[in-house]
């Protein structure tokens, strides 16, 4: 399965992406890795280093699905991507996919965005952004690369209204986003424009990313945590 990064997803064009939300410094965001099926199934870990013209995002995705204590799916990686201002700048990852190695080395040249990945070479404008809830904030038309494989596809964004969504028990107000790319995923922001969860649809299963408390982790700004909601079942809230 691929996160919902290439889970839940994002444009950085001027139509569709706005500025980042006025949070100085270093924050951790660690989300909750959660399948329909088989429960929650690792964690992944958004580190985000603003500065005025900068913004970092590094993440680290950790999962595991295991059957009578058996795992028979494995899926490791650590990506970095590198902003500046609405540019996607640089982008690099390492993934281990059940048994399978895969690299991606991106970074902007002149008009262009450029990446060398293990799937290939790709080449898209200098307004591709990563699929990354993290830079979603608007609905419009733009390319985007995902950082798991480097491929550079159109993608489409819409909605953006405000909804209610429940939480074990606890109704939360966020901007839901359908991005229609490489897949369907879905994402939604809270009013800081922090994703509080995101989706992402692999082979007809929906895979949720959702918010837990981060204070664990050493030296982070403590950000407020959301309960993790109940798997949904196949083909609920499909992106």
């Amino acid at each position: 399965m691929t996160r919902a990064r290439a889970i839940a997803v994002a444009i950085v064009l001027s139509v569709i992406v706005g500025a980042a939300p006025a949070l100085a410094g270093q924050q951790v965001y660690i989300y909750s890795v959660v399948h329909p099926f088989y429960g929650e199934i690792g964690t992944l870990t958004d580190t985000i280093n603003r500065s005025p013209e900068v913004m970092r995002i590094d993440s680290r995705l950790r999962i595991a699905v295991e059957l009578l204590g058996i795992v028979f799916y494995r899926e490791e990686s650590d990506t970095t991507e590198i902003m500046r201002g609405d540019r996607l700048v640089s982008l690099q990852s390492v993934t281990e996919k059940d048994g399978k190695h895969l690299e991606v080395h991106g970074e902007a040249q002149g008009d262009q965005f450029v990446v060398n990945a293990t799937a290939g070479s790709f080449t898209g404008p200098a307004t591709t952004a990563p699929s990354d809830p993290w830079v979603l904030k608007h609905t419009g038309e733009g390319p985007l690369v995902y950082p798991s494989t480097g491929r550079i596809i159109s993608a489409h964004v819409s909605g953006g209204g405000y909804e209610a969504i429940s939480m074990n028990g606890a109704s939360i107000s966020a901007r839901h986003f359908a991005v229609m790319g490489e897949n369907r995923e879905d994402v939604w922001l809270d009013n800081q424009g922090i994703p509080v969860m995101f989706r992402t649809v692999e082979d007809g299963t929906p895979i949720d990313f959702v918010l837990q408390n981060p204070a664990a982790a050493t030296g982070a700004n403590t950000v407020a945590s959301v309960k993790r909601p109940a798997p949904a079942r196949r083909g609920d809230g499909a992106k």
